[in-house]
């Protein structure tokens, strides 16, 4: 059995507001060292009928917009028809080549309703002139930062303010960055720039999350769960959101709950840590990306455990997730690693993947960040999985089942 073209994952696209707004979707791999695709038509083919036919678009974006790309052949067909055009954009792919017949034919698509962006955008001259019959129907223009554009970032804003197009900032890699471009007129970014803390000094933590760390704390001193639910009791906010957890899980009781102590006997010390480490993310106040965060952590968390349990050591899996759940919390708390860890008990082994990416943990999470960020889905799979003793085919099951979506691999 060998793997097409069938891998796919998502990449967040977020708005001015740090709100994620939309989701890329990756089916094919770019910059592949080896000829992966031998029809990129026929790969978005595949993937629109696996999304719409075999899987369900809310399986993968939800409610949420998606972006797929498309080429001139792919704009000829009747592929795109099949698509709810309310829930997606279509990227025209830099090398597509223009005609008479690709103008006409994105017009009446767009008069129809369907939302195009242009992809990997040159800013230069001699593109926008290749490109301007096209730009009377094109709602979005995306601009790779890290591909050296012919022009500034501030250049580029004012470039394109005539042409009544948003402007999408791809592979925003710092915060300076993303605020330059904010400025300069862009509405709309990708990247993980909103991964790499901006700490400032002073910063306290909040009491909602201390009160958590305190739990975890607890966690690692005791088993006792009369004393777990004692010291439960001293925080409201945490008793409601364990309740709603209870029951908005796989959990399910025969008969009704009547106590915390009945939960938390249910769960268990090292589960309980786990849904505790999440809930830091739950902050009372709006942060900046703080579902674009909160989502890559519950993705590390989920893709820890099951590549610990793959790898034959199931027993490690609670400790796994919670490493992959504590490694965004910096960021989220935009606060220094060394100062949380200072508060909260861990063990050695999470400590050292934490701050060093190191040890057995630090391995796979490593691995898990690999995956989150690339936009070679397919390739990166085929890198790693041999590190782990695992098939593509399985590591990209086990990412499908981390990231909530269906699995569309397909063999030949």
């Amino acid at each position: 059995m060998s793997v097409t073209d069938t891998f796919i994952g998502r990449q967040p696209i977020l708005n001015a507001e740090g709100k994620c707004v939309a989701y890329e979707l990756l089916y094919r791999s770019k910059g592949a060292t080896r000829a992966v695709f031998e029809d990129d038509t026929k790969a978005t083919t595949r993937v629109i009928i696996n999304l719409v036919h075999n899987i369900g678009i809310s399986s993968i974006i939800g409610d949420k917009a998606g972006y797929i790309n498309v080429d001139d052949h792919t704009l000829l067909s009747d592929t795109l028809l099949s698509v709810p055009k309310e829930q997606f954009v279509f990227e025209i792919l830099e090398y597509t080549k223009m005609s008479v017949a690709i103008v006409e034919r994105v017009r009446q698509l767009h008069d129809f309703g369907y939302r195009f962006a242009l992809d990997d955008f040159s800013c230069n001259s001699k593109n926008i002139e290749y490109f301007k019959a096209l730009f009377p129907f094109i709602d979005i223009i995306k601009i790779d930062l890290l591909e050296k554009p012919a022009c500034s970032i501030e250049e580029i804003g004012q470039k394109f303010k005539p042409y009544n197009v948003v402007l999408l900032a791809e592979k925003v890699e710092d915060m300076e960055t993303f605020e330059r471009c904010k400025k300069a007129g862009f509405d709309l970014f990708q990247g993980y720039f909103f991964e790499k803390p901006t700490v400032v000094e002073g910063k306290s933590i909040e009491p909602s999350v201390i009160n958590a760390i305190d739990m975890i704390n607890i966690l690692y001193t005791t088993t006792d769960m009369n004393v777990v639910s004692q010291k439960f009791s001293l925080y409201p906010e945490l008793t409601f959101n364990l309740l709603r957890y209870i029951n908005s899980s796989k959990y399910s009781f025969k008969k009704d709950i009547t106590s915390i102590k009945q939960i938390l006997n249910l769960l268990g010390p090292s589960r309980l840590r786990s849904w505790l480490s999440l809930f830091l993310y739950g902050s009372t106040k709006e942060r900046i990306f703080q579902e674009a965060i909160t989502d890559a952590a519950r993705f590390r968390a989920n893709m820890m455990s099951e590549l610990v349990s793959a790898h034959g050591k199931p027993e490690l899996a609670d400790e796994a997730f919670l490493t992959g759940s504590l490694s965004l919390i910096d960021t989220y708390l935009q606060i220094d690693m060394h100062e949380i860890i200072e508060k909260i008990q861990l063990s050695k082994s999470i400590e050292e993947a934490l701050l060093k990416r190191e040890g057995y943990f630090g391995k796979f999470l490593s691995i898990t960040e690999k995956l989150e960020k690339t936009d070679r889905i397919q390739s990166v799979i085929e890198h790693l999985a041999p590190k782990i003793n695992l098939s593509p085919v399985q590591l990209y099951a086990l990412y499908c089942k981390s990231s909530d979506i269906a699995c569309i691999v397909e063999a030949k």
